[in-house]
């Protein structure tokens, strides 16, 4: 998991999204919220060189969108950072809500987290009979929740032991919600509850060294160059 201490490279990556969001950190984006990733418009020359600088052990792709929405026409994006990631001995990571069927694309990536909704009974279970899907491949699997203002600890408590002892899940997050007042006052709340080991509750922050977005720019933090950028675009 990426923390204060553990970060990586980031890919903004959004070939476009399924879902909208309430919690939705990228259409408050100057640039990502009218932006739909083209793989023809990317500098990989200069995106090798910021991955070949970056001293981050992981190369991330995340939102911007869903990294994997439409993910069957992509195949040769997720390959060629692939290539160049390992070329500098980085392994791949990916942040996504959806669960290619495809054994070999899953193969390019050492980390998967997955944004599954507790109160999303459909998507739990089509994690629980993916799961076994991702185990064949060896992927280190983490499920993300961002904690809202409703959510409870007996929530908490169920959405963990259904992903633990139904799915097999291993390790999961609780992640606060970007920019909105009563879902951060809900997340310090429930923060400090025991829901045993692999279980995380992750402050809002960057965790990525550097964020590579869709028009080649290359920014420290998600928002632009410092953290006041940030705060400035809260809801």
């Amino acid at each position: 998991m990426y923390t204060a201490t553990n970060k990586g490279f980031s890919i903004i990556t959004s070939f476009g999204c399924g879902r909208n969001c309430k919690y939705c950190i990228s259409k408050l984006h100057p640039i990502l919220s009218a932006c739909i990733s083209q793989e023809d418009n990317i500098d990989w020359d200069r995106l090798e060189k910021c991955i070949s600088e970056t001293k981050a052990p992981e190369v991330n792709l995340s939102g911007g969108g869903d990294p994997f929405f439409e993910w069957e026409r992509h195949r040769n994006f997720y390959l060629r950072i692939y290539e160049v990631a390992r070329h500098y001995k980085k392994n791949l990571a990916v942040h996504s809500r959806i669960i290619p069927s495809d054994v070999e694309l899953l193969k390019l990536f050492s980390k998967f987290a997955i944004t599954v909704e507790y109160y999303d009974r459909n998507a739990l279970l089509h994690l629980k009979d993916n799961m076994p899907h991702l185990q064949g491949v060896e992927i280190n699997v983490r499920v993300v929740q961002v904690v809202n203002e409703m959510m409870t600890r007996e929530d908490c408590e169920n959405y963990v032991k259904f992903l633990k002892i139904e799915c097999g899940v291993p390790r999961v997050t609780f992640r606060e919600m970007f920019g909105s007042e009563p879902a951060q006052a809900n997340f310090a709340r429930l923060r400090n509850i025991d829901l045993g080991d692999g279980v995380l509750f992750l402050p809002d922050g960057d965790y990525h060294d550097y964020y590579f977005l869709h028009d080649n720019t290359l920014y420290p933090c998600f928002f632009g160059r410092n953290e006041e950028s940030r705060q400035a675009h809260c809801i």
